[in-house]
C-alpha cells in the first residue's frame, strides 16, 4: 500500500489492547501506519494488583472515601503504564474513557463517546474484543466489543452535537475467543 493504514484498537481494560493486539500495533506502527487505541475502563478495580489481589487478603478494606482515592491513584498508575507501552510500540494516541470496570454496560453514552472518537480518528481498521466472548451478555470484554461495533455503526452517520463528518470503518477484526 502506498497510503498508510489507520488502525484503532479498542479494549475494555488498560492492558487488553496490548495483550490482544500489541504485536499487530507494533508491526503497523513500524511500517509507518497510524496506530491509536481506546481504553474503555480505568481497570483499577479488576486488573490492578493492589485493588484486586492485595485487598482480598485483608480482613477489612478501606472505607469508601479512602478506597475511591486509592482507586483513582491506581487508575493513574494504569494510565501511565498504558502510555509507556504505547511509546514502546511506537504510538502515542491513546484515549481513556475512564468507565468503572465494576460493571461495564452497553449504554448510549459510552457508544456515543466511542463513535465520536472514531469520527475523529477515522480508522480504516478497528481491532476489538469478540462481542460474543463468553456468553456475550456479561463480561467487560464482550461488552467492549459490542460498544465498538455499535459505535462503528453510529460513526458512519451524523450525530447531533458532533460536527465531525461521518466515517465508515473498512474492517473490524476481533481478538480474544
Amino acid at each position: 500500500m502506498t497510503t498508510p493504514l489507520r488502525l484503532l484498537s479498542i479494549g475494555a481494560h488498560p492492558a487488553d489492547v496490548f495483550d490482544q493486539s500489541g504485536g499487530t500495533m507494533a508491526h503497523h506502527s513500524s511500517r509507518g501506519d497510524y496506530v491509536a487505541c481506546i481504553v474503555v475502563t480505568h481497570g483499577a478495580r479488576a486488573h490492578d494488583t493492589v485493588i484486586s489481589e492485595e485487598m482480598s487478603h485483608r480482613s477489612r478494606i478501606p472505607d469508601e472515601e479512602e478506597l475511591l482515592k486509592l482507586m483513582a491513584e491506581r487508575s493513574e498508575v494504569k494510565t501511565e503504564e498504558v502510555r509507556a507501552a504505547g511509546r514502546l510500540l511506537g504510538f502515542e494516541d491513546i484515549f481513556f474513557l475512564g468507565e468503572d470496570d465494576a460493571v461495564l454496560l452497553l449504554t448510549d453514552a459510552v457508544v456515543r463517546k466511542v463513535a465520536r472518537l472514531i469520527r475523529q480518528i477515522r480508522p480504516d481498521i478497528i481491532l476489538t474484543h469478540f462481542p460474543k466472548e463468553g456468553d456475550g451478555l456479561t463480561g467487560a470484554h464482550a461488552i467492549a466489543g459490542q460498544i465498538a461495533v455499535q459505535a462503528a455503526g453510529l460513526a458512519g452517520g451524523v450525530d447531533p452535537g458532533d460536527t465531525t463528518p461521518p466515517h465508515r470503518v473498512a474492517a473490524t477484526f476481533f481478538f480474544g475467543t
